[in-house]
């Protein structure tokens, strides 16, 4: 690799001296030439090898991957440099190549700020750093607004096959860098890589993510505090071992409900039959029967789920099952899924659910259920949160790809002590790794760094109670300096981190730069129901989603559609 010239040297050190953190406004600002995109390919960064530095005209790029889009999905971007490098390259212990891949994009019009973009799933896809706002149906992003933007791969590429997406979990450095180190090296590149292409450090720098990007996001706050400024955690995955042991437990709740409803196929429960759409929207409609008039007002949204105290029981069929009424494997399997998997002493492993008007949605029951009338199970929850578990997750890994039968012989009051365990070549459990749990952020509140929670209600994934019990933490920790350091926004009805008949179209992003950069703490966001969402009674509707514990209620007068006819309170 050629080696730097003296100005990138000089740029280099500088960046160096702020790849923990924004540079300070005491900071004297980098005297030295910025390095175009196409030198950028020359700048030699120790343990990093660039493998591409081009130009990229504006116009729509094709997104890579799953998320954001699917396959064929397009984005907007601006004129930008596109640099992309692995990190930290080596041969495991499996003898399988590994490295932090990293996707960096460095707008002409740079608005002199860092996004980092969180991830999903296990990762292992290098997906493109566009920089994916919060809520559903955006149509811009932050590269469009001018930010430099990274993401990345967390240290491992997803090999074909049923289990491909976990076989990383076989070696010890790949869960350490899927769990935390990946971010904060890539993050420390990334800096480098800006100030040497603009001749200066980012002013700000910020992190958001949904799912596995918001547990990121946590990680971030607590393990490298100044690093970062502010971050958004939107449905964060932030006890995903523990979620994960929930997810089973629901998949042989909702098996037993299946086989209830209809024959088995190949000896096995057809899952998608657990719930039919009809028996969904049954369910929905007496959540709201029992809990929508909580808030004041029947609007089909159960703004104040915390006093909703659903009687699942009140659907048990008294005879044959009927489209009315519910058999009792299903009325079994929800109250004891929304009550929490438990362990051998009653106890909650992960956390308790709330009912909620968004449990019909084609993006809850396809994690619980999937829509396979025949052959394997697709439910996410089988084939994402099990595959995780059973080969991450746990220690020692068990390798599978029959993620059915592993699920169905999980006992969690005997085997969730496996995310705790380590052994061999595993020193480090998987909650070690990958659980952001420590309220502890001492060190980034003295850095200044802001906190910004949105959860969907009606989350199938992770429950917006955990979360809710995490800023409890803060609270505790805290106390009354608490909402100037962390603010959590649930939004009724949504999905995870989006979908479902819900006002899921907000901007978190620049709630956040306002917080940070202005010191506006945000105490109401508005949101906005997409037009095309089928599942909204009122399309374009929009909602004031309020900083808890306050909640929207209806000022009493004008149209109930309108986010300006509410207060929180």
């Amino acid at each position: 690799m050629a080696r730097v010239a003296t100005a990138a040297l000089a740029v280099l050190g500088a960046a160096t001296l702020a790849a923990c953190g924004s540079a300070p406004d005491s900071m004297p600002k980098v005297a030295a030439a910025p390095a175009s995109c196409a030198r950028l390919a020359t700048i030699s960064i120790a343990g990093t090898r660039l493998t591409l530095a081009e130009p990229v005209a504006a116009g729509s790029i094709a997104l890579t991957g799953i998320q954001p889009g699917a396959p064929g999905s397009t984005a907007p971007v601006p004129a930008h440099c596109h640099v992309q490098g692995k990190i930290a390259e080596r041969t495991g212990i499996d003898g399988k190549p590994y490295a932090i891949g990293f996707d960096l994009r460095l707008p002409v019009a740079w608005n002199g700020r860092f996004f980092f973009q969180g991830g999903g799933g296990t990762d292992g896809v290098l997906r493109d750093a566009i920089g994916v706002l919060t809520g559903g149906g955006n149509t811009s992003n932050a590269l469009m607004q001018g930010y430099a933007v990274v993401f990345t791969d967390t240290g491992h590429l997803n090999e074909p096959g049923p289990n491909g997406p976990y076989q990383f979990g076989l070696d010890p450095q790949a869960r350490a860098d899927n769990g935390y180190n990946s971010m904060a090296q890539t993050a420390r590149v990334a800096k480098q890589l800006i100030a040497a292409h603009y001749g200066q450090a980012p002013k700000r720098s910020y992190f958001v993510g949904c799912s596995n990007g918001g547990r990121q996001a946590m990680t971030m706050t607590q393990r490298d505090p100044e690093m970062f400024d502010g971050v958004i955690a939107s449905a964060p995955a932030y006890r995903v071992p523990l979620a994960s042991v929930q997810a089973v437990y629901d998949t042989q709740l909702y098996a037993r409900a299946a086989a209830e409803q209809a024959p088995l196929a190949d000896g096995r429960p057809v899952l998608a039959k657990a719930f039919s759409r009809s028996d969904m929207q049954l369910l929905t409609r007496e959540v709201l029967n029992q809990c929508d008039a909580l808030d004041g007002l029947k609007d089909g949204i159960v703004d104040n789920w915390p006093a909703c105290r659903f009687n699942a029981a009140a659907l048990r069929c008294k005879g044959a099952k009927t489209e009315a009424c519910l058999g009792p494997a299903q009325v079994d399997a929800l109250e004891k899924s929304f009550a929490g998997v438990k362990d051998a002493q009653g106890r909650v492993i992960y956390s308790d659910w709330t009912f909620d008007a968004g449990l019909h949605s084609a993006e809850w029951t396809r994690w619980k259920f999937g829509d396979a009338a025949q052959g394997p199970a697709n439910a996410r929850n089988l084939t994402l949160m099990t595959g995780g578990l059973a080969m991450f997750f746990t220690t020692p890994p068990t390798v599978t790809s029959d993620f059915w039968a592993y699920a169905m012989g999980f006992d969690p009051a005997r085997d969730t002590a496996k995310v705790y365990a380590t052994g061999g070549p595993f020193r480090e459990s998987a909650m070690q790794m990958v659980a952001a749990e420590s309220p502890d952020v001492d060190a980034y509140v003295r850095h200044g760094g802001k906190l910004l929670f949105f959860h969907g209600v009606s989350d199938p994934v992770f429950s917006v109670k955990d979360t809710v019990r995490y800023v409890d933490a803060l609270r505790q920790r805290y106390g009354g300096r608490t909402d100037d350091i962390a603010r959590l926004f649930t939004v009724p009805n949504m999905a995870h981190c989006s979908g479902g008949p819900a006002t899921d179209q907000y901007d978190g992003l620049s709630a956040l730069v306002k917080w940070v950069e202005q010191g506006e703490a945000p105490s109401r966001i508005v949101a906005r129901a997409r037009p095309e969402n089928p599942d909204v009674r009122t399309p374009g509707r929009t909602r004031p989603l309020c900083a808890w514990p306050k909640q929207p209620r209806y000022n009493g007068s004008g149209s109930i559609e309108e986010a300006a006819n509410f207060s929180c309170r």
